[in-house]
């Protein structure tokens, strides 16, 4: 049977006759560790007020404006009030709301029934850009698509102030959402209007699935996760033990390589120096040579194209090498940084004035030679640093050159193919202490930060952050962790005594989806035939047979083993590495004609469509030499991202829920990260949760021929595991 939701894109008379209602909620708001926080599961929020008013036409009517909390008049949710928005709710067919997972989860939360379907017009936004970067505010909607606008004059300055909606007057609060909700509704009616046309009409059905996702959201949201904060800081120790140990090897290092020179590990400009052996001359020059910014439109511009010999030309004219140096003693000061100076004061004598020195000052100056360090810093004349090469112009950055992430793996496997045993070192463990650093910061701290007092953590999940489609968290970042092996997961238990957590993977979805979308017969064959494809990176990597790869062999070639179906071409890999890469489209040669075909396409329309009718749009793409063409990574990349995570995944987890919600079981479902579904079980209730996670995940291949009118060829099996945490699972044949 056809949701409510879907009828708005199976009829345009079925429109019609749809009762829709518009809603914006204003709350209270609350600080934690600097981040805004306008949860309802903050004990000290509250809902300030409700607005809302049903659609007719383009726009509504009439809002209807109901007070529950503010200082002027505090109704405390009076039963009257509750009444009428009790009536408008039930008497509605579809709720429409921008952000609507937050208007959602309050409704819930104070106790009300929301309608059978919800449609949020930053989704519907999010959809219309194709994968394109829009701003997706409700006031930057309302501008671009000239609607009635927000009324953010009216709050901004009181916000800055501190003034939150419960202590604005009344009277600026009610003017304020009045407009939010006709600014919705008539955004609401355009977006209709842009899904009717003919070449976005695919997009409904993506409509549909986002919104039934949005309720997905708002259930685990709710449910959350519980968390053992004594496991958690035992972790937390352990990670800053690992830091001080990384820290003080690489100081060693450091020490070794620079001299005395001073080196924050911290500091952008000084590891580029570290790494690289040079330093910048000139920001101002280096910014232009290797085009570094951003362009009108926001986004980083592109490095510039350089033959090999321009690219050095382009090192020397920017930069200069770095020297290591020997620390001698301020003879200014004797060391201590500081100087004593002294007041001046006018004397006579035999009726001429002079001036002489006179009491000290109170507090001491910096010394103006040695810039208050104590110490100058002499040239030995020796090369400092680890001297390693970047790979093209894509490698500068502001401070330099790059030592992101990807770059110091890069980098790794320069050094691997020098023997240079100590850059190899201090790479890897630079690398490591990036790692760590952004384990302790933004996941150990995250989760402190904002576990309730309850001990569950209620993390907010976003579906319109990527371009793909795909799912991304905040308060605190759940899907950019780890996937297998991550010691924070120790911390996420269950909320039942004798409870345990599980966890139901996809096997290689990705994997699976570009052989589904390519039919590329080898890779259709190798995964019905169970061929394990990590083996065969490793064998391809190492230059030996798949029966003599190793354990590590395989592990460390897992990295690489689907990398190029993302775009990537090796580049900066050693040699090695970069055989595996350029092997890969000979065996999956069915991919590569694929990527090409996307290519083309997107030359000539500018638009990819997947199965579920979801589309990307690129603007400018041109080809380049040797048949590719700009953007091409995003080309290859999101049509399977999007239809793997983003559409594969959400229709999993909607069935997981639609299939739990039929039953008493009295498991909660409490995360989707990746490609998984997380919940946490309730004792003796682990088969029949199996079987749900069996018929709701394997079985999404029906469902998608059902919606979408694709027919998968292979299958997508998933992996279910359990335990006590979220770490320590055993995994279930």
């Amino acid at each position: 049977m056809l949701s409510k939701l879907s009828e708005l894109y199976s009829s345009t008379a079925a429109s019609r006759t749809l009762r829709i209602l518009v809603l914006d909620l204003e709350t209270t708001v609350q600080t934690v560790a600097d981040k805004i926080d306008n949860s309802p599961f903050n004990p000290d929020n509250r809902c300030v007020s409700a607005h809302f008013g049903f659609l007719n036409g383009d726009t509504v009517d009439s809002v209807t404006n109901l007070v529950f909390h503010h200082n002027e008049k505090i109704y405390l949710e009076a039963p009257d009030h509750r009444e009428l928005l009790e009536h408008a709710l039930d008497n509605a067919d579809i709720l429409v709301a921008h952000n609507a997972k937050f208007d959602v989860m309050w409704l819930l939360e104070m106790g009300f029934k929301i309608p059978p379907s919800v449609y949020c017009t930053m989704i519907g936004e999010y959809i219309l850009a194709k994968g394109q970067r829009e701003q997706l505010s409700l006031k930057a909607t309302a501008e671009r698509r000239d609607v009635t606008r927000k009324k953010s004059d009216l709050v901004d300055e009181l916000f800055k102030s501190g003034t939150g909606f419960e202590a604005m007057p009344l009277d600026t609060v009610l003017e304020y959402a009045e407009a939010d909700v006709v600014s919705c509704a008539e955004i609401f009616s355009e977006q209709q209007k842009d899904f009717a046309q003919e070449s976005n009409q695919s997009l409904g059905s993506i409509v549909v699935l986002m919104n039934e996702m949005l309720l997905f959201l708002v259930e685990i949201e709710r449910n959350g996760i519980k968390v053992d904060l004594d496991v958690l800081e035992g972790i937390k120790q352990e990670f800053l033990a690992e830091q001080s140990e990384l820290s003080k090897r690489l100081n060693e290092i450091i020490e070794d390589i620079m001299g005395d020179t001073p080196i924050n590990l911290n500091s952008g400009a000084d590891m580029s120096m570290v790494v690289y052996s040079r330093r910048v001359l000139n920001r101002h020059l280096h910014q232009q040579v290797w085009n570094i910014g951003v362009g009108p439109t926001g986004k980083p511009l592109y490095p510039p194209r350089m033959s090999p010999n321009e690219f050095h030309r382009g090192i020397k004219s920017t930069t200069e090498v770095v020297q290591r140096t020997m620390a001698i003693c301020c003879p200014d000061c004797a060391g201590h940084g500081t100087i004593q100076k002294y007041k001046t004061k006018t004397v006579s004598r035999n009726k001429v004035k002079s001036k002489v020195q006179g009491d000290p000052y109170k507090n001491l100056s910096k010394c103006p030679v040695c810039k208050g360090v104590g110490a100058l810093y002499e040239k030995t004349g020796k090369v400092a640093g680890l001297r390693m090469h970047p790979h093209n112009a894509g490698s500068a950055s502001i401070n330099g050159f790059k030592t992101d992430k990807t770059t110091l793996l890069h980098l790794i496997g320069q050094a691997t193919d020098k023997d240079n045993l100590q850059a190899v070192e201090f790479l890897t463990k630079m690398s490591r202490l990036n790692a760590v650093n952004t384990y302790v910061d933004s996941f150990v701290k995250g989760i402190e930060n904002w576990t309730r007092s309850d001990g569950i953590l209620h993390s907010n999940f976003n579906q319109c952050i990527t371009a793909t489609g795909r799912l991304s968290s905040s308060n605190p970042n759940f899907q950019n962790q780890p996937k297998r092996g991550f010691p924070v997961r120790r911390a996420a238990i269950s909320r039942f005594e004798g409870g345990c957590v599980v966890e139901s993977d996809y096997s290689a979805l990705e994997w699976r989806v570009a052989a589904e979308l390519s039919q590329d017969k080898q890779a259709l064959s190798d995964i019905t035939s169970g061929k394990d494809a990590h083996k065969q990176t490793a064998s391809i990597i190492n230059q030996c047979s798949t029966e003599e790869v190793t354990k590590d062999m395989r592990q460390n070639a897992k990295k690489y083993s689907f990398a190029p179906l993302f775009g990537g071409r090796g580049a900066g890999e050693p040699a090695h590495v970069r055989t595996y890469f350029d092997e890969f489209f000979n065996i999956y040669k069915g991919l590569g004609e694929w990527h090409q075909k996307l290519m083309d396409g997107v030359l000539a329309n500018g638009t990819v469509q997947t199965p579920s009718g979801r589309q990307y749009f690129w603007d400018g793409v041109r080809r380049l030499r040797g048949g590719r063409v700009t953007k091409a990574t995003q080309i290859v990349n999101y049509p399977v991202q999007g239809f793997s995570t983003g559409c594969v995944v959400p229709l999993a987890c909607i069935r997981t829920k639609r299939l739990l919600d039929q039953t008493q079981l009295k498991s909660k479902i409490i995360l989707t990260v990746h490609d998984s579904v997380v919940i946490d079980c309730y004792p003796g209730e682990f088969s029949e949760i199996q079987k749900i996670l069996h018929e709701a995940m394997e079985g999404v291949t029906d469902e998608i021929k059902e919606r979408w009118g694709y027919e998968f060829s292979i299958p997508l099996p998933i992996e279910i595991s359990t335990g006590k945490n979220w770490l320590d699972q055993i995994e279930i044949s």
